[in-house]
Parts: structure tokens; sequence; C-alpha cells
């Protein structure tokens, strides 16, 4: 089957809808043909290249469709299948994408509208919280059961929790519009760990993150993010896809909000003790934060107890089990 994958990413829209969506892409591949359709403006800019980069750069095909003209561009694209992973969208978007694709699928996070789909896909812990206004024949695929994890992952080994934690991980997603990173090392720059910093690709270019690189604090572009979870004792990332990870990894994690779909999937990990939930990164305390920051550090009681609560709720089986829900199984 052909199956099209409608996702963007950039500067300003952020890498997540990229990123998971080429872990299904991967597992679909195996044997249906994946296709993208991804939207331009004129000239491209660093709104939608660094997204199509990415996606081309893994080996699959971009359409691309007129970032003003999303649905009559559509109307000249064929797949069986179309996946959508956007916040671009609307009722009018399923009713009318309902009538140009043989099936279509919508991966959420907010529960924002009717969704007139044949699957509809949230792998976020509190998926399963929603009531999602669906047709009687949609198909949910809800929960973290769903969580889309790249292959890489499955062969990490179980973490062992140190007594006193020294290394720690920065992480806030593709993109840092907001400047946190800077935030987070002007706040940290006076304890004695060792920071490791991921510069996402749609970092900008002329950040100031250079003048924070010292013996204590060592910048990552083009990280390998496993290998760095792999040596990080405790992690302070956005509250994004990259906490799934995370805690697959058995990361024990401070995370920060940074957009309000992440503010509810926040709470919930807090309550089920996955994560320590910070809040959004701009109501920050700089004194709390790094008391919350040494607490745990030093209490290796409570970061064993939060690796063992964040592994259990994710077994990296997500995207198989979407290939499965949609019919498409990939032996």
């Amino acid at each position: 089957m052909k199956i099209a994958i409608r996702a963007d990413g950039g500067k300003n829209i952020g890498m997540g809808h990229i990123m998971r969506t080429l872990v299904l892409a991967q597992e679909l591949c195996k044997i249906h043909d994946v296709f993208y359709i991804c939207k331009v403006d004129n000239p491209l800019s660093e709104k939608y290249r660094i997204g199509i980069e990415k996606v081309k750069s893994q080996g699959f095909l971009v359409k691309t469709i007129r970032d003003k003209f999303v649905l009559s561009d559509l109307k000249h694209i064929e797949a069986g299948l179309l996946i959508t992973d956007s916040y671009d969208i609307d009722e009018v978007y399923f009713d009318e994408t309902k009538k140009i694709f043989n099936q279509t699928a919508y991966i959420d996070d907010m529960n924002l509208y009717y969704f007139n789909v044949d699957f509809l896909i949230n792998q976020n812990i509190n998926g399963v919280d929603f009531a999602y206004k669906v047709n009687i024949d949609t198909k949910l695929l809800v929960g973290s059961d769903y969580i889309m994890l790249r292959d890489e992952i499955r062969g990490i080994s179980q973490k062992y929790i140190i007594e006193n934690a020294n290394d720690i991980m920065i992480t806030v997603g593709g993109g840092d519009p907001y400047h946190i990173t800077e935030q987070i090392l002007n706040y940290v720059n006076i304890l004695d760990y060792n920071f490791h910093v991921v510069v996402g690709p749609s970092f900008e270019k002329d950040n100031w993150l250079k003048s924070f690189e010292s013996r204590k604090v060592r910048l990552y572009y083009n990280a390998n993010m496993y290998e760095i979870m792999q040596k990080c004792d405790i992690a302070i990332s956005a509250c994004g896809s990259t906490l799934y990870e995370l805690a697959f990894c058995e990361v024990p994690t401070l995370g920060l909000v940074i957009a309000h779909n992440q503010q509810e999937i926040a709470k919930k990990m807090d309550e089920l003790g996955m994560m320590k939930n910070m809040g959004w990164y701009d109501n920050l305390i700089k004194d709390k934060f790094i008391d919350d920051l040494n607490y745990l550090c030093n209490d290796v009681v409570k970061r064993r107890e939060m690796s063992l609560k964040a592994r259990k709720a994710v077994d990296g089986n997500g995207a198989k089990r979407i290939v499965e829900g949609l019919g498409l199984e990939c032996g």
C-alpha cells in the first residue's frame, strides 16, 4: 500500500511531529511504500526546510504542498492511507481528506475536535483519559502502549542508578525559540555537576550557548541522544516525546513545560511518579529549581523509584502496535 505521512518540522514548529512519525515510517516501510507530504513556503524558509531535510536524510521521498493551499494540493496526491501529524488542522481538514483518500489517520495530543478519521492515534500517557468524539467505526489507538520509540533504543541495557548523580543532560527539543537552554545554564553555572547540553537542529545559529562551554558544560550538535542518556544520571527536559525516551532509558527527569500540549502529559507523569514536573519554563524560580535539582541528585532512593516506574510504563513496542492496529502488519 502507498502510505502518505503529512507532517512538518522547522524553526518555530519544532521537530516533534517529524521525529515521531519517522519512527512509524521506519516500521511501515518494511513492506509498504511510505512517503511524506510536507508544506513549503516561497521561498523555502527555515520554517519548513529543516524538517524536509531530516525526512530526506532518512531515505524517504518528500512531496511538497503549498502552505496556503494544503487541501487543494492534497487532491493531486495518491495514497491508500493518509497519516497526519500536525496542529495546523481543523474539522474541515478531516472532512475533506476523508473524501480524497481511502483511509485517514490522525496522531493527536490535545483532543480539540470531532475527528472524522478511520484511525485516531494518541501515544501519550494521558491519552486514555480523553473522551474522544469520533465516528462509530473509528478505531482508537491511545495510551502508552502506542508510544513511538526508535529501533535503536531497544537494545539499551538496564540503567544502574549510582549513589550521587554527577552527569546531567539538558534537552529542550529540536528548537529553542525561548532560549530556555540559556536560562537553565545561567541557573546551574554555580553547581559542580557535568552538564551535557543537546543543541537541536532548529536552534538559532547565533545562539549564545558557546559562551557556556567549559570543563563542566559540553555542547552536543547532531547528538546521539541515546548515548547521552546512557551517560547521564539525570535529565532536565522539555515535556515532549523525549520524556518517553528518557523513561525507557530509565533516566530520572525534571520536566519543563514549554507548550500547551505538554501540560497535561507532565501532570500525569508526575502523578504516576515517572518524573518531576517543574511546571512552565517561564514560571521557574531559580532557587527552587536548584534545590529540586540538588535534592534529586543526592536522593538515590527517589531516583531509583522514578527510574523503575518510568521504564514499566514504556516498553518500546508502540510503533509495532500502531502498525498492527492499522491492519498493516509488517511481520
